[in-house]
């Protein structure tokens, strides 16, 4: 179950990291905007690129996880939150709003699959339902947060 979760993790990575990959691609003009909370074109496609760096290291590093190794697993799994919740906080500038709506609840959805993981590494118990209905809302908001960009 554990080299399972792994595997799912990895493909959801995948999936983020390609539709982020999008936003870090495009050619913003960097204006700014009257809120100052609100980031640039630029500094939205930095924080994109950043998180798919992340995420593309995370996914070298899974590879090396023993799936025997329960804590070294769920220490994985909890540091891939941070990089979720620090971009879904962000602030986008309005070319970027409606995507970023998509991606946000994309990386609200992680976030909370992530934590279901850990927990059934604790407990042995799984939702299996509630673990498909998170994996397809972030494939899907992932997806048309890309599709969105094009």
């Amino acid at each position: 179950m554990r080299t399972k979760m792994v595997k799912r993790i990895v493909a959801l990575l995948s999936v983020a990291v390609m539709s982020l990959s999008v936003v870090a691609c495009g050619g913003g003009s960097g204006s700014k905007t009257a809120d100052a909370n609100t980031l640039t074109e630029e500094e939205y496609e930095a924080k994109a690129e950043e998180l798919g760096n992340s995420l593309n290291s995370a996914m070298t590093d899974a590879a090396s996880i023993d799936p025997n190794d329960v804590e070294a697993a769920k220490e994985f799994i909890e540091g891939l939150k941070d990089p979720f919740v620090e971009f879904g906080a962000l602030n986008a500038p309005a070319k970027y709003a409606d995507a970023h709506a998509k991606f946000k609840s994309g990386c609200d959805a992680m976030v909370e699959y992530l934590d279901i993981c850990v927990k059934a590494m604790d407990s042995g118990e799984v939702d299996t339902e509630k673990m498909t209905s998170l994996l397809t809302t972030i494939q899907t908001d992932f997806t048309e947060g890309a599709a969105m960009l094009e």
